[in-house]
């Protein structure tokens, strides 16, 4: 926004600058602000062309050339094609009288902007162009930039603009983080937030229904705030936004990336690790030698976007996922939640095998597994069977234990209490997979249980307990012998070792119920 607002205040003239990002973060937004900067504080004549289709930029252009004086004469030979109708819209703005503003608006397909020599310099004037297609060789001179996700602070700003009523500023950020400060979701959220009329929510009463899973679904409630907006229902819809520009990669023969990103949306929004897609697994949804320029093509329609390394990763918005994932037809959801599960399966060691401290790191994919176990229970029963349901919860075993090994039993305690939880209200108490999770982690009422050990030459502490104590404790006649078996780690300094048994009730040592540490 500096550089735009120094180009106008300079008089600056033959730039052309280009906004891409993602759908729905606010380009045409800070357009409409340096367009209103422009032409109410600089004085320049302002143009705005909406450029979705070539049928919209020609006939927008076409206006922009009679409002810069072309006759009707030119207009008609130019609408017949007796003349160039691009030279005719530049000749006109070359000789402007009045500096301008050029917007070119939802640009999405630049070929179109190429093919006719639509796209020039001027003079005259800047042209500014909005854009969800980052990739630089259709814009060869312009100068770019990207249009990313609010900082907190605004995100929670615009809800308490669009909803001042309803809730504070804290409430709102804690909404902003939800949506991922996406500001297309904010704008629905606080639309929807502000012209309730019968028993208004709060925000913390919109916050909660968000968080409720399966009972609310939080695509369908965002998408009741574009009620108020009265925008173009395609391009300000939650649920239908993003297909805009998978169905222009389905035109430019790319039917795959449509597949590649309904398996990314099995996964979380966190950063995720490029190499998951080269497992073999993948070859089950999109063939192998597609894979490259499947990606290739999300990443230039702003849909994904890496993320340095190493390792090198894709991050894509939760909202996206979360769209997709509701998108996707109900007869395809096995075979991607199960290719999902296949790709992760290579990098979670396998549960035979020890924690050996030359081993990669778990933590990029503990949220991965996670988002993956939360899908196939939310399409349990709508798509997904119990034999893919279970080879999820063998992912999230070998996690848990691998987590448990490498001396992270915080992670390991909260992964296995969710995959028990989870396990259990798809496949039933008695199902062999979730039988296996409360072998290895959990107690009656599904509640982890850790043996606890001394620390070396000292006395039995408690663990903390986030604000409360647990004190161990010992079955009656019962001395602790010592553990014949290795420690998974060395002492941390952490009071306690703990080990996760195959059956921690025939374990004679004390125990302790444990909850995931939530510092």
């Amino acid at each position: 926004m500096t550089q735009l607002r120094t180009a106008l205040d300079e008089g600056g003239a033959d730039q052309v600058f280009v906004l891409h990002g993602l759908g729905g973060c606010g380009k045409t937004a800070v357009a409409s602000e340096v367009f209103r900067i422009a032409t109410v504080e600089g004085g320049r004549a302002g143009l705005w062309v909406n450029a979705p289709d070539l049928a919209s930029l020609r006939a927008g252009l076409l206006a922009v050339a009679a409002d810069r004086g072309a006759s009707e004469g030119e207009l008609t030979a130019a609408r017949n094609g007796l003349r160039a109708a691009a030279d005719l819209v530049w000749e006109r703005l070359d000789r402007s009288g009045q500096p301008w503003l050029l917007v070119i608006d939802n640009a999405d397909d630049p070929a179109i902007l190429r093919e006719g020599n639509w796209l020039r310099t001027s003079p005259g004037g800047i042209t500014l162009v909005t854009t969800r297609q980052v990739a630089s060789h259709w814009w060869p001179g312009a100068t770019l930039h990207h249009v990313g996700v609010l900082p907190r602070e605004d995100a929670a700003q615009v809800l308490c603009d669009l909803a001042p009523e309803r809730g504070t500023p804290e409430e709102a950020a804690e909404i902003a983080d939800r949506l991922g400060r996406l500001p297309l979701a904010l704008t629905l959220a606080g639309g929807y937030l502000a012209h309730q009329v019968i028993s208004p929510w709060s925000m913390a009463e919109y916050g909660r229904a968000l968080e409720r899973g399966n009972e609310v679904d939080p695509i369908e409630l965002l998408d009741q705030g574009a009620a108020y907006s009265g925008a173009h229902p395609s391009r300000h819809l939650a649920s239908t936004t993003w297909e805009l520009s998978l169905d222009a990669l389905r035109a430019q023969g790319l039917p795959e990336a449509t597949v590649l990103v309904r398996v990314l949306s099995c996964w979380s929004h966190d950063p995720m690790p490029l190499h998951l897609l080269t497992g073999p697994g993948i070859d089950t949804v999109v063939p192998r030698a597609r894979i490259e320029s499947a990606l290739r093509g999300l990443l230039d329609h702003s849909l994904t976007r890496l993320v340095p390394g190493p390792p090198r990763c894709l991050r894509t918005h939760g909202v996206l996922l979360e769209s997709i994932a509701r998108g996707t037809p109900a007869d395809q959801r096995d075979v991607l939640v199960s290719t999902a599960a296949e790709l992760l399966m290579p990098v979670l060691p396998e549960v035979s095998r020890p924690w050996a401290r030359g081993d990669p790191p778990l933590a990029p994919y503990v949220p991965h597994t996670l988002a993956l176990l939360r899908r196939a229970a939310q399409w349990a029963g709508v798509g997904v069977g119990q034999a893919t349901t279970a080879r999820v919860l063998e992912c999230t075993l070998r996690l848990a234990i691998a987590l448990h090994r490498a001396g992270d039993y915080a992670s390991a305690l909260s992964v296995a209490q969710e995959a028990v939880a989870r396990g259990t209200s798809v496949l039933g108490a008695n199902h062999p997979a979730a039988g296996v999770h409360r072998r290895t982690g959990v107690g009656s009422g599904h509640r982890p249980r850790i043996a606890v050990g001394l620390p070396p030459g000292g006395r039995p502490r408690a663990p903390h307990r986030s604000g409360r104590r647990t004190e161990p404790r010992l079955r009656p006649g019962h001395r602790e012998p010592p553990d014949p078996r290795p420690a998974p780690c060395p002492y941390r300094g952490r009071g306690v070792r703990a080990h996760l048994w195959d059956r921690p009730s025939e374990d004679p040592r004390r125990t302790v119920p444990a909850e995931p540490d939530t510092r």
